[in-house]
């Protein structure tokens, strides 16, 4: 088997290194470039409460950046429109029916530029794996977009905290964080954000270390470069994520151990519970600790927002944005989403958009535990649905709009089906009519 402890082929984390970025585009090609522009114009942002009220973004930043680079993906994956046939068994037949539907929610969204934009993004973020899935080398194709995403989202990161370290104002946020009195946060990501930015490149190095992907030492670098960014983070959601997941990745390895380490945890959770209790709350008011920053209240909310349009929906991505404009809470009213994603799946898509936005989350997840023990050289790829899934309750996650959390979700799978497609062809060889004759003894 292919090594991947060579310099060029494993995975990278640090936005500065260059090689890492060159290999993953030249590797890649196209895809890699239009990925690159939908990331960007998802990313590139600044909160403007007094545009849009609830779920506010910047107008400008529509015009002038958003839009423009998902043009360029398009005209991109224009370029060369090659795809590979798609088989009813893949999991991204699903993920495009979603996409499909989610697109069609345009006719009767309560905002129609809101939900044609973030349907297209969608859309093309599907089409650029199809793509990429095309050659020979599409499992390596897979591995470098996710080189890609990884490298966007720490050079965020890596900018959100320098920003927080020279005191720009913008970039400090006055909420005690695990470590600091102060967390970071930019006008593109906020502490939250950067929680689950950290801890997603935390997991990936420690999967592929686990799978012997990565030289001992490298893993480390990485993983304290990824926790240098976390202690700068207000997300307790990433916390969890980070126990979780690596409890997870260890059992995946040695079940015995496993077993041992969720032991230690629980016991050190009975005996300091207390503690712990008052070092998540923070100076948290116990109004808001209890009600999870207030999201159970909008909630809530949506539950009641749904009731309205049951079975379509309000619109793919607006369902949101109508919840907060009517919930009747000032504070509430300014915040970005409903911080879950299958609230926002439900109201803006109802019960049609959200049974099948649900059917392919559990359907990934089941194969991505076949997979892991079938292929645990992928650990690297099949552990983002962890965060996957712990992003999708506590924050927007998947299925809402485009984002990193969907491009990490397209690469899980991507990667499954096309490992499926292989055991399909090691089980049941295709030979051609001429090595049939000869091995039939026909052959001249």
């Amino acid at each position: 088997m292919e090594s991947y402890l060579s310099t060029e082929a494993s995975v990278s984390i640090y936005p500065w290194k260059l090689d890492a970025w060159r290999y993953a585009f030249r590797t890649t090609g196209i895809p890699g470039l239009a990925l690159l522009c939908l990331l960007l114009g998802t990313m590139i942002q600044y909160a403007d409460p007094s545009s849009a009220g609830p779920a506010h973004t910047s107008t400008t930043m529509l015009v002038l950046v958003r839009g423009p680079l998902c043009v360029a993906a398009f005209l991109l994956l224009l370029f060369q429109p090659r795809a590979p046939r798609l088989h009813l068994r893949d999991a991204r037949v699903v993920f495009l029916l979603f996409a499909a539907f989610y697109l069609v929610s345009t006719l009767w969204s309560t905002e129609h530029k809101g939900t044609l934009g973030k349907g297209l993004e969608i859309c093309l973020a599907g089409v650029v794996f199809w793509e990429t899935s095309r050659e020979e080398n599409a499992l390596q194709r897979v591995n470098a977009l996710r080189q890609i995403i990884l490298l966007v989202i720490s050079l965020v990161a890596v900018v959100t905290v320098c920003g927080y370290l020279v005191h720009i104002h913008a970039f400090i946020q006055n909420r005690p964080g695990i470590f600091t009195r102060t967390t970071a946060q930019a006008p593109f990501l906020s502490g939250n954000g950067l929680g689950y930015v950290s801890s997603a490149l935390f997991l990936v190095v420690f999967a592929e270390w686990q799978a012997n992907r990565l030289a001992r030492g490298t893993a480390f670098c990485q993983m304290a470069y990824a926790m240098f960014l976390f202690a700068f983070a207000a997300s307790r959601t990433s916390f969890a994520i980070l126990i979780l997941s690596v409890i997870f990745v260890v059992a995946r390895k040695s079940g015995t151990l496993g077993a041992v380490l969720t032991a230690i945890l629980f016991a050190l959770g009975l005996a300091f519970q207390d503690q712990i209790m008052v070092a998540l709350q923070g100076k948290e008011a116990t109004s808001d600790f209890t009600t999870l920053s207030g999201r159970t209240v909008m909630w809530t909310a949506a539950i009641r927002q749904w009731q309205q349009h049951p079975v379509l929906g309000a619109g793919g991505g607006v369902g949101g944005k109508e919840t907060l404009k009517h919930i009747g809470d000032i504070y509430l009213q300014t915040a970005s989403s409903l911080h879950n994603g299958f609230m926002e799946l439900l109201t803006g898509l109802g019960a049609i958009g959200f049974g099948l936005g649900i059917y392919l989350l559990i359907l990934a997840t089941l194969l991505t535990w076949q997979a892991w023990r079938d292929h645990p050289e992928y650990a690297g790829i099949y552990v983002l649905i962890i965060h996957v899934w712990m992003t999708t309750v506590m924050s927007t996650g998947v299925l809402g709009w485009m984002g990193y959390e969907m491009a990490f979700f397209l690469c899980i799978l991507t990667n499954v089906d096309l490992v499926r497609r292989q055991s399909v062809r090691t089980y049941y060889p295709v030979f051609s009519v001429t090595q049939l004759s000869e091995q039939a003894g026909f052959a001249k």
